[in-house]
């Protein structure tokens, strides 16, 4: 049975100036220019990276440990959906502070088990003024990595804005798009 109460994470702070290089890296990955002065919605996931030793890695390529990382054994640990609002755009030169909290948790049963729900709330703020905020919704589930269910497939929705760029994703984008965000996670 998941069992995390008493978990109750403080909020972390980091503060960051808003380098240009990743964002001339990313363009280049999508085959496109760099961005002026502004990032593109979402860009902002090429900073505030945390960057673990090998080490401090599990088997999956996620952190072992980590402050927003609740105490389950054997966690297992999905990405299940977020949302993003823009007030103004993260701009290059700009310095950022994140603000990242715990904003809910929730035991859910699913067909496979229980399973841990928790949204990360990140807030950016540039001079004190909130001009972004992120929820990003993770699932965990713990026991046996046999347990796992089937790959789901998934077909993307058809959306034309402003800011789409169409991408192939072939092993090679990826690889370079998970080098960006450090991202060591096993399924990229």
């Amino acid at each position: 049975m998941i069992d995390v109460d008493g978990w109750s994470p403080e909020p972390v702070e980091t503060a960051e100036v808003i380098d240009a290089a990743p964002s001339a890296a990313l363009a280049g990955v999508l085959d496109t220019e760099p961005p002026g002065t502004e990032l593109p919605p979402l860009w902002h996931w090429l900073h505030f990276l945390e960057r673990p030793a090998q080490r401090e890695l599990g088997p999956d390529g996620h952190p072992l440990a980590g402050h927003f990382l609740p105490p389950i054994p054997d966690r297992r640990r999905m990405f299940a959906g977020g949302r993003f609002r823009v007030r103004e755009p993260l701009r290059i030169g700009d310095t950022v502070t994140r603000r990242a909290g715990l904003a809910s948790t929730a035991v859910k049963q699913g067909r496979s088990g229980e399973m841990l729900f928790v949204t990360v709330r990140h807030t950016f703020l540039r001079d004190g003024a909130e001009i972004a905020v992120e929820e990003q919704d993770l699932v965990y589930r713990s026991g046996d990595a046999a347990s796992r269910s089937p790959e789901v497939s998934f077909e993307a929705p058809d959306v034309t804005t402003p800011w789409t760029l169409p991408v192939t994703a072939d092993p090679v984008l990826l690889f370079r798009f998970s080098a960006l965000t450090y991202n060591a996670h096993r399924i990229h």
